[in-house]
């Protein structure tokens, strides 16, 4: 048992709150509990988006998921798209908060008159 829930207990004990009290302070702790814990297992992955255009990197980018999450809010839905593609920020960011992992974007076409590749995933 965690420290902060003994003292919730001795409080209760000692009658400085109500049972209604120490319900709501034991919830709150469970729920700070469970963020903290997402938290540190989400930062230990990695968003990534590999764009390849005519065999060649054009981008390659490998950023925390705490980052992402921000970046990803930041770009408007209109703004990304491959050939006649659209890569909605906000269905990926859905993804990213529902912990899932993998690819979530993988695009061959020809833009251009150049064959591009655009991958987007989680590792």
């Amino acid at each position: 048992m965690s420290n902060e829930k003994k003292i919730v207990l001795q409080m209760l004990k000692e009658g400085k709150i109500t049972v209604e009290d120490a319900e709501k302070l034991l919830e709150e702790q469970d729920e700070i509990a469970v963020e903290t814990t997402s938290v540190k297992t989400t930062n230990r992955k990695f968003f990534r988006v590999l764009v390849n255009e005519a065999n060649k990197t054009k981008v390659n980018i490998n950023i925390p998921i705490a980052l992402a999450e921000v970046g990803l809010k930041l770009i408007p839905k209109n703004v990304l798209h491959v050939g006649d593609n659209n890569i909605n920020p906000e269905d990926i960011l859905n993804l990213i908060k529902e912990g899932i992992d993998g690819e979530f974007v993988n695009i061959d076409t020809i833009d251009n008159g150049k064959e591009v590749k655009v991958k987007v995933y989680i590792e």
